[in-house]
Parts: structure tokens; C-alpha cells; sequence
């Protein structure tokens, strides 16, 4: 079979597009690194764990069962769909979470009122009767008044102080719900539901799901890890945000500075999950176990530590040791609480997983994105550019009030880099655009099962479009297969390369500076970071700074006609 890496945007709901797409893509590709943020990190985890179970052996009908997760979902239960009932509230926050689906299933704000007044009606009641009270004291003076027009005065003003009592109801009843929220969501871990099965009832909590479905396609008894994956040939990657040091960071953690508190994470976690994560590990002098490396980390606690999606699912809280803080003279530093949310606050398209500058097979990736006029077929729900010049162009968001002002500040600081990444040649003719309308995905909860059964297909629709494209024999009249993308990546990266080339043999020749050979071969030793090999390396240094100048920098070999946008050489750290 043919390679492939595959990258999976975050959506919450919008995940149901990824298993037919998946599905679709396993038919001719392996999947080899595997990567995905929020939703996207349910489906990434889903597709490891299938990959897993055809490559061990141990589930050769994996993706089969993938597949078949899209109706699962779409399906009810009880008159639920499913895919609903994934996200089960705490005692302590299902008041709030109620409320929310009210207007997510209805959209009407009388029910919606209804709900409100029935759920948190402490001082509703009270501020009610005295509007009430003063409404019927105007309305008997009017009856009393001898003077007709006094009267119907009088009158008016007994039913606008009955509406103000009702508005007055409503916002004694909004205030509470915002106090009760004030108060419990941060004794919650700040979210409204934290992924374990709280309902009696055929459909577990999601956690529990995940864990069960991950088992299940890899054919396995116990929590599957990285380091399972890892061992039949298969990455996974997630990302998840730091709250706390206010940073994004890749699942596996490269660098592990945290620790986990078992009885807090066993309230998130089945008890095998976490019994996974100890190991043979012996808890630090404040009852701390380590953060399991890539060897040994659940790849279902990656994904929860990914689709944290702010108030609807719990953070997650980890533990490390401020080093920067200056503490007493003999007291012992104490660990600190760091919480993880969703990683779509700081990546959730993070479209530059595993992209090497020139790559040896296709990084395909699915985006969510809203359907706009810029389409402008009103039926198209799938889109990938068809030549070097589409897709080019940037998405235009409507600013026409203060909200969508406040709404594209949030969008921008979210998602610039994503959005900058999709316009770059070489990455934006592997990237398929699932187009979803207002009411399609993302926080659409109460989607019927005709809706999601749309979303699935689009999935499928764009891994075919993918599939075909850079595989051996794409169709007709396609310009953009895996040749063209391989020529462009080319172009794009050898740009790239020249001008950083040109800034190097700068630094190496220029002589109203020092000059970094100088640097290296000079003979007093480097202030730090010293090698035992500095001679070997000013052989190589000098032998380097001649072949940029000469053949690079003196003679450019890409002069005209590169990929737009061109790209830039940076250093950047990893998450």
C-alpha cells in the first residue's frame, strides 16, 4: 500500500466528517503519522488505534469498524442522537448544561425562558410579585379614577409595570445562572462535563467511549499507547494548550516537566487508563507520579487532553514545579496546578504536522470551514483547489457589528497561523475543505441524524478527491497529482533555501563584521557550548561558507517563476 501522513482540524461536532474519510483513505493508503487537534484528535486517536489493529494483525477489519462510527452516531437513543448523549453532565453542572441544549434543540427564546425560570427562579418568584403587586395598585387606582383619561394613563402603566416584573423575573433569573456558573464551573474544573459516564443508559460518557472504541479497533485489552503505535510503524501527534504558561504543546510531551495526582485523573479516567499511565512508576515525595513518556502514555489521554473544548468539557489539570519562584529559605517547593485545555485555542488546524521541506509521501488534511459566498455554488459542500493558482486567495470574513468585530479578533488570534499555512504553495492542493452551513457542526449538539449523515459523506467525498488525486493513476485532465505537488514543494523550499543561503554567505564574508569562520577557527576556545572537535568543524565551516558562495549565493539556480506566496527559512521551536 501507499503511505500517507493525515492532519484532522478541530470542530467539536464536526468530527462525524472524519470517519468516512478515514475510511476512504485506508482503502490505498497506510497511515504512517497521524496527527489532529480537538474533534480532530478523537478522530487522529480513532485512526492509530484502526491502523494499529491492521497492521499488528490483531483487527484486520479495523477500518471497517471505523467507518461504521458515523451511523453509530447519527443514530438515537431514547429519541437522543447519540452523539449527544456522548456528553453527560456532572450533578453540579447539569443545570447549566440543560439550559444550553434547551436553545440548542429549540432556537426559541420563549422555551428557552421557560427552562430558564423553571431551573433558577429564587429571586424570579419574589421580583415577579412585586412588579405584579404595583401592576394591580395602578390598576386600581385606574378602575377608582373618576377622570377617563387619568384612568387609561393609569392603565398603561399598570401593564408596563406587569411587563417589567416579567423582564424583571428574567434578569433575576439570569443573574442567578451566571452566579451559579461563577461558582460551580471552576469547582468543576471548568467545564460542564468532564468525559465520564455520569447517566444510566446504553451510551457511556465520552472518555469511556473512546477508550472503549480505541480497544476495540485495535483489538486489544487495555489501554493502547504511543509507544504500542509506535512499535508496528505508526505517530500520532495532538496538540493541546497550556493555559497555565500560556503555550501550545504537542501530545507526546518532547520535553516532560509534569505530574499527575492519580485520584484526580481517576475521576476523568477508567481505573485501567490511569493503572497505564503509573506503571511501574513510585509517587514523589508530594504523592506525584510522573507524566508518562511517548512509550507509555494512553493515546486516550492525548485526545482528552486535546478536545478540552472550553466550558462544555472539563481542563485537565497536571502538575509541575515553578523554578522561577523564588520560595522561603527551607521550605520545600510545592508543585503547582497547570491546566490543559482544548488545543484549538492555540492550533486547531495545525496543518504544519510532520511537513518535511520536501517530503517523500502525501500529508493529506481535512479543514472544517463555513460555506460563504466565495464558493459560489450554493450545493458545494466539498472543496479542494484544481490548479497551482486556486485556493490562493484569502477567506474574506464578514466584520459588520461589534460582535463579529470582538467574534474576528478572537478568530485571528486562534487561528492566523493555520489560516497562513493554507494559502502556501505545496499545502494548499493536499488540503480538502469540508463545507459546513450555520447549523452544521461545531456546537450543534441537538444535528439530526439527516444532517450528520450529510456531514459523513462530505468526509468521504474529500478523501476520494485526495486519494485519487496522488494516487498512481489520478484521473483525467488532473493537474495537481503527486508529481506536480512534489515540483512545487520543490520550487517553494529551494526559494526558500536561496535566500537563507544568501543571508549566510553575508555573515560569512562580510569583512566590516566578525566573521563567523573566525569565529570557529580562531584560536581562543568558544565561550560555551566548547568542542572537542572544533578543528574538524572549521575544516567543515570554511569547506560550507565556499560552497554557499560559490555555488549558491554567486550563481542562484531558482531566479524566477517560483511558487507564490514564497516562504521563509525560520527557526521555531516545537510545542
Amino acid at each position: 500500500m501507499k503511505k500517507c501522513d493525515l492532519v484532522m482540524k478541530g470542530g467539536i461536532t464536526s468530527g462525524i466528517v472524519y470517519p468516512g474519510a478515514v475510511a476512504e483513505l485506508a482503502k490505498e493508503y497506510e497511515f504512517v503519522n497521524i496527527g489532529g487537534t480537538s474533534a480532530g484528535a478523537i478522530a487522529a486517536a480513532v485512526t492509530a488505534a484502526a491502523e494499529y489493529g491492521r497492521k499488528s494483525g490483531k483487527n484486520a477489519n479495523a477500518f471497517a469498524g471505523v467507518k461504521a462510527l458515523s451511523g453509530w452516531l447519527a443514530g438515537s437513543e431514547g429519541g437522543r442522537s447519540r452523539l449527544l448523549q456522548l456528553f453527560q453532565p456532572s450533578a453540579a453542572t447539569k443545570p447549566l448544561f440543560d439550559l444550553a441544549i434547551a436553545w440548542l434543540e429549540t432556537k426559541n427564546l420563549v422555551k428557552v425562558v421557560r427552562k430558564l425560570l423553571a431551573t433558577f427562579a429564587t429571586y424570579a418568584g419574589p421580583a415577579f410579585v412585586i412588579g405584579l403587586g404595583a401592576a394591580a395598585i395602578a390598576g386600581v387606582a385606574a378602575w377608582k379614577t373618576p377622570s377617563l383619561l387619568l384612568g387609561i394613563l393609569l392603565l398603561v402603566v399598570a401593564l408596563a409595570l406587569l411587563a417589567l416584573g416579567g423582564v424583571a423575573a428574567v434578569v433575576a433569573s439570569v443573574g442567578e445562572a451566571a452566579k451559579y456558573a461563577w461558582d460551580v464551573l471552576p469547582r468543576e474544573q471548568f467545564g460542564m462535563c468532564n468525559g465520564a459516564t455520569h447517566e444510566r443508559g446504553p451510551v457511556p460518557g465520552l472518555t469511556q467511549w473512546l477508550h472503549e472504541k480505541i480497544m476495540e479497533l485495535a483489538g486489544v485489552n487495555d489501554a493502547l499507547t504511543c509507544g504500542d503505535l509506535e512499535s508496528v510503524g505508526v505517530h500520532l501527534e495532538m496538540m493541546t494548550t497550556n493555559l497555565t504558561w500560556g503555550r501550545p504543546h504537542r501530545l507526546p510531551f518532547e520535553q516532560n516537566h509534569f505530574f499527575f495526582d492519580a485520584a484526580e485523573l481517576r475521576r476523568l479516567f477508567p481505573e485501567a487508563v490511569v493503572q497505564r499511565m503509573i506503571g511501574s512508576a513510585a509517587p514523589n515525595a508530594d504523592g506525584l507520579y510522573p507524566f508518562p513518556d511517548a512509550a507509555n502514555l494512553p493515546i486516550v489521554v492525548a485526545a482528552r487532553m486535546s478536545l478540552s473544548f472550553p466550558v462544555l468539557l472539563t481542563a485537565l489539570p497536571l502538575r509541575a514545579y515553578d523554578y522561577g519562584r523564588k520560595w522561603p529559605a527551607g521550605t520545600p517547593r510545592q508543585p503547582e496546578v497547570c491546566w490543559f485545555s482544548d488545543g484549538g485555542i492555540s492550533s486547531n488546524f495545525p496543518v504544519h504536522f510532520f511537513d518535511a521541506p520536501i517530503p517523500r509521501w502525501p500529508t493529506f488534511a481535512i479543514n472544517l470551514d463555513n460555506w460563504t459566498k466565495r464558493y459560489h455554488d450554493d450545493g458545494q459542500r466539498v472543496y479542494v483547489p484544481d490548479s497551482n493558482r486556486s485556493g490562493i486567495v484569502a477567506r474574506w470574513r464578514s466584520v459588520t457589528s461589534l460582535v463579529s468585530f470582538f467574534g474576528a479578533i478572537v478568530n485571528t488570534m486562534q487561528n492566523w497561523r493555520d489560516n497562513m499555512l493554507l494559502h502556501v504553495p505545496g499545502q494548499r492542493d493536499r488540503i480538502a475543505h469540508v463545507l459546513l452551513l450555520g447549523d452544521e457542526g461545531g456546537l450543534n449538539l441537538t444535528m439530526d441524524e439527516t444532517q450528520m449523515t450529510s456531514l459523513a459523506s462530505r468526509g468521504a467525498e474529500a478523501a476520494q478527491i485526495l486519494g485519487a488525486r496522488f494516487g498512481d493513476h489520478p484521473p483525467a485532465g488532473t493537474k495537481l497529482t503527486w508529481t506536480n505537488h512534489k515540483w512545487v514543494r520543490f520550487l517553494s523550499f529551494m526559494g526558500a533555501l536561496q535566500r537563507s543561503f544568501a543571508s549566510i554567505d553575508n555573515a560569512f564574508v562580510d569583512a566590516d563584521v566578525p566573521r563567523y569562520p573566525d569565529l570557529v577557527c580562531g584560536s581562543e576556545p568558544p565561550p560555551s557550548y566548547d568542542s572537542a572537535k572544533t578543528q574538524a568543524m572549521c575544516a567543515a565551516v570554511t569547506d560550507f561558507a565556499k560552497h554557499i558562495h560559490e555555488d549558491f549565493a554567486q550563481q542562484p539556480f531558482v531566479k524566477e517563476n517560483l511558487p507564490k506566496p514564497p516562504l521563509d527559512l525560520r527557526a521555531m521551536p516545537r510545542e
